[in-house]
Parts: structure tokens; sequence; C-alpha cells
């Protein structure tokens, strides 16, 4: 039985960690229509946010991952950002850790090919940590790639957390461990879902 079929008939329960990343990265590499999708994403990020598309108001600042191959674009998200005035910072791995520095003009490659911006790390909070995935599930519970980089990186921030996907990335069941960090609220381009947790 294929993994896709072990998902529809047990809505992911049996799945481990392994699996579900497996069907993720096939649902996403089967992605059709990404610019209609990257503008909904943008309008629905901009409503979550702001409470509506323009972004009128308080100055923000946003921790915002730089996407890499079939990821959920953000490349326009931050240019729009910007020039509606809000402070934007992106992660460079470091020695093992993941930190945040001031989005700018100059860029390297990691050892996995995604930029990363040049400059002086940045110590403080934010308003926003806007996070990738390959899925996550309706409770916040995110599967990423396995690196642990954004869970060390998201433990004891006070910046909401945002999951920033496609709507076929959202699952009925993410499997969690006890050093998850969970998110917030999840953007698609179809949805914004505000993530209630139990105390």
């Amino acid at each position: 039985m294929t993994t896709k079929l072990r998902f529809a008939e047990n809505e992911g329960r049996t799945l481990t960690k392994a699996e579900l990343r497996a069907y993720a990265k096939n649902k996403r590499a089967e992605n059709v229509n990404r610019d209609v999708k990257e503008e909904l994403l943008i309008d629905h990020f901009y409503t979550a946010v702001f409470g509506e598309t323009k972004g009128a108001g308080m100055r923000r600042s946003f921790f915002i991952y730089l996407s890499f191959f079939l990821e959920a674009p953000t490349d326009r998200l931050v240019e729009r950002l910007r020039e509606d005035g809000h402070t934007i910072y992106c992660p460079r791995v470091e020695n093992g850790e993941m930190v945040a520095v001031p989005y700018g003009e100059d860029f390297t490659l990691s050892k996995f090919g995604i930029r990363e911006p040049t400059g002086e790390r940045y110590a403080g909070d934010f308003d926003f940590i806007v996070v990738p995935l390959l899925a996550v599930d309706r409770q916040g519970n995110r599967l990423g790639y396995g690196g642990g980089y954004y869970d060390k990186f998201l433990k004891g921030k006070s910046a909401k957390r945002v999951g920033y996907c496609y709507q076929f990335q959202v699952m009925p069941y993410v499997p969690v461990e006890p050093w998850d960090e969970p998110l917030q609220q999840i953007v698609t381009d179809e949805e914004i879902i505000n993530v209630e947790r139990k105390p």
C-alpha cells in the first residue's frame, strides 16, 4: 500500500514523520498555478496580520524565511512589507544555530543552497515569525525538514508564530514530539487558520 493511500485511509495517523515528509514533498511537486496562489497567500497574510489587505497602521517587525525550491514563496511578500515600511529579518545558520539578520541587498548561500543575508545578527524580538513547513495540522503542529532549527529558534520567543504554506500542506494530523514548537496561526492560499490550543 502506498504512502498516499495509507494517508487517505487513516488520516495520516499511521504515518511516521519520515513518511509524511515524503508524502508532503510529492504533493508539493505536483503543485500548479503557483503565481495565482502566491497572490492569494499575500492577500491572506495581510488580512491575518493587519485585518485588511492594505496593511495600514502601526509598523511591524517580521522574521521571514527566504523561500527555497518549492516552498511557499516569500520574495514578493517581503518586498511588499518593506514597501509598506515594515522591518524584515531573515534566518542565517551559524555554527549549527539559526540566527536573525536584517534583510538587505547582499546574500550568501548556505550549504543547502538557501539564501542567507549578510550583516550583523539581531538579538531582539519580533512581532511575527513566518515559518516554512512541509505539513501542518489545524492544531498548529508543524512538520519541518527534520533539522530542528526552527524549534530551537522559536523556543522562548514572544512573537506570533505564523505558518505560511499552500492549502494542500494542511493535513488532518501531524506527529508531535516533546520538543516540537507549535504555530499560532496558519496562512494558506485558501484560508486563515487561527489555532486554538488548550491550556
